[in-house]
């Protein structure tokens, strides 16, 4: 048998002669005690406590030390400026779309005349959400796939508010959103889903909710708005009872209600019909619901476009939470479909087209309303608690 650790340097080993073995270096003591009569391990690398690998291993010494994260405008161990953000929808309702729209549409407000939002994730796992997100919807032109889990994403946002008021300036805003991307499902009447309690946790903690109300799942039983809203608004509401942090005796958090799909043609075509919808002036000429009329326009919605279901979403809402708290906005994660010259064409502005049996986004996705109801969340619950009131 060769020996294995032969040095060449030797003379070899004459035919009678056993081989020779380089000597063990001396034993380092451990001064471990041990049990005599219970045998040693077989592997002792595999039942130490610690890694004999340095902690250091696989890095380059010469990066740049790494930092822990901190939010923006913040001071350390502040947890003032920190957003917890409930997502609420049904399945198919668009939820990790509209979270993938986010840093697009944040991006585009120096379109519009607006001081951009900067967002970044907090974490490894939130920046490659965006950074996915958005090759998707802009690079690819493919919708993100459904959510079959429950992503924790915390993003930070760094912007600047318009002046309002007595104020005459900009004023630099920083804060850090947490928001949960779970599975519809989750929020059905299957109490046994194994998500819900995690959900439900997550959504009692939020201070405000961002509920996706999709106008084109009403009538689909495996999709109806009202099977994934009451059976959940009513646990939330045990909750928070029992915790006593019901706010003049309703759920204390801001709401932001996002009537989806204002792009579709079954959504868009009746609501031009109704008269709902102005257009831009200038610019890309895009088509809007006026803010102040986007309440009536979800009124309109529940009592002429869908139905029974919708109505009893529409008065759960008013039920449960104080209206003053509820914010209604008419959004698009996509957009419209523009022309060569970026300019909406009511001749051909659906922004989706079928290639392969698989929906493809046909221009750079505009997201409408998108952003807003995040950021016009933060800026409620934090003059909310300037006044020194719960949430």
């Amino acid at each position: 048998m060769p020996d294995p650790y032969y040095d060449p340097d030797e003379n070899p080993p004459g035919p009678d002669e056993p081989p020779r073995r380089r000597p063990e270096p001396n034993p380092v003591p451990d001064l471990r005690r041990r049990d005599p009569e219970r045998p040693e391990p077989e592997n002792e690398a595999a039942s130490a406590p610690w890694s004999p690998a340095p902690a250091s291993a696989g890095l380059d010494g010469h990066l740049r030390p790494g930092v822990i994260p901190r939010p923006p405008n913040s001071v350390p161990g502040a947890s003032a400026d920190r957003l917890r953000i409930g997502l609420w929808g049904a399945p198919l309702s668009g939820k990790t779309t509209y979270l993938s729209a986010v840093p697009i549409a944040a991006m585009q407000q120096s379109r519009h005349g607006h001081a951009g939002w900067a967002v970044s994730g907090m974490n490894p796992q939130s920046t490659e959400f965006l950074t996915s997100g958005v090759t998707q919807l802009e690079s690819d032109r493919v919708f993100p796939e459904a959510s079959v889990g429950q992503q924790h994403l915390a993003w930070s946002f760094q912007g600047e508010e318009p002046p309002s008021g007595v104020l005459r300036r900009r004023r630099e805003v920083g804060f850090v959103l947490e928001v949960q991307d779970v599975a519809g499902e989750a929020y059905g009447k299957n109490s046994e889903h194994a998500l819900r309690p995690r959900v439900l946790d997550q959504l009692a903690r939020s201070q405000g909710l961002v509920y996706l109300f999709d106008p084109l799942l009403g009538g689909l039983p495996a999709t109806r708005g009202l099977d994934f809203f009451y059976s959940m608004l009513t646990e939330l509401n045990t909750r928070v009872r029992d915790e006593g942090k019901l706010h003049r005796n309703r759920l204390p958090h801001h709401v932001s209600v996002c009537v989806t799909k204002f792009d579709h043609p079954e959504v868009f075509r009746p609501a031009v019909e109704a008269g709902w919808v102005t257009q831009d002036s200038e610019g890309s000429r895009l088509p809007r619901v006026p803010a102040a009329q986007a309440a009536r326009y979800f009124q309109w919605m529940c009592d002429e476009f869908q139905g029974s279901s919708a109505r009893l979403v529409r008065d759960g809402l008013g039920a449960f939470f104080r209206p003053e708290r509820i914010s209604y906005y008419v959004s698009s994660a996509i957009g419209f479909r523009l022309n060569p010259q970026h300019v909406f064409d009511y001749r051909n502005y659906h922004n989706v087209e079928i290639v392969g049996g698989v929906p493809r986004i046909c221009t750079s996705p505009v997201p409408i309303n998108v952003l807003e109801p995040l950021t016009e969340l933060e800026r409620r619950i934090r003059s909310t608690s300037h006044r020194r009131r719960p949430w």
